[in-house]
């Protein structure tokens, strides 16, 4: 389990007095609406995820996020830029590297995504909440894997992915 502090600071209203919130909503202050607390990360194993198309079915290669953190409802991840996702997307979340989440693979809708300059940071909230917080394995590697490249992976090319 997670220690028992999430690093986040308490939500404090630092407007000056008259300005109100949806002022501050049009200066790009976001509202955090979650229904879970989030925990960050600091160091683990990345996961590998895969673009669902309409039906739900696996579309296009693996590629790898990196987890910032993690709640019972959703987590927030960050991948290369090069990824195309939109809001209200479905993922396909690879787990093995993670057994703490009690699964192997995971559906996650995208709902929020930022682009940078050399990153993609993106929220998904799992089809189904956790019913406790993950214990995540520490990232041990010193070169970054391509999911592509792996043993399960390439068993999927094979056969049609169950999902």
């Amino acid at each position: 389990m997670l220690p028992n502090k999430t690093g986040s600071q308490p939500l404090r209203n630092s407007c000056a007095s008259g300005v109100l919130l949806r002022d501050q909503d049009r200066a790009g202050v976001r509202r955090d609406n979650r229904v879970y607390l989030r925990h960050p990360i600091e160091s683990c194993r990345t996961i590998a995820l895969r673009r669902l198309d309409d039906a739900r079915q696996p579309m296009g290669r693996w590629f790898l996020a990196d987890i910032v953190d993690v709640g019972e409802g959703g987590m927030c991840l960050i991948a290369a830029e090069e990824q195309s996702l939109a809001p209200g997307q479905w993922l396909l979340m690879d787990l093995r590297a993670h057994p703490g989440f009690g699964q192997l693979r995971m559906r996650a809708q995208l709902r929020w995504l930022t682009r940078a300059r050399f990153a993609l940071t993106f929220g998904v909230a799992f089809e189904a909440p956790l019913k406790e917080l993950p214990v995540l394995s520490v990232e041990r590697r010193k070169q970054r894997r391509d999911p592509n490249q792996e043993d399960w992976a390439f068993a999927e090319e094979r056969e049609p992915a169950l999902s």
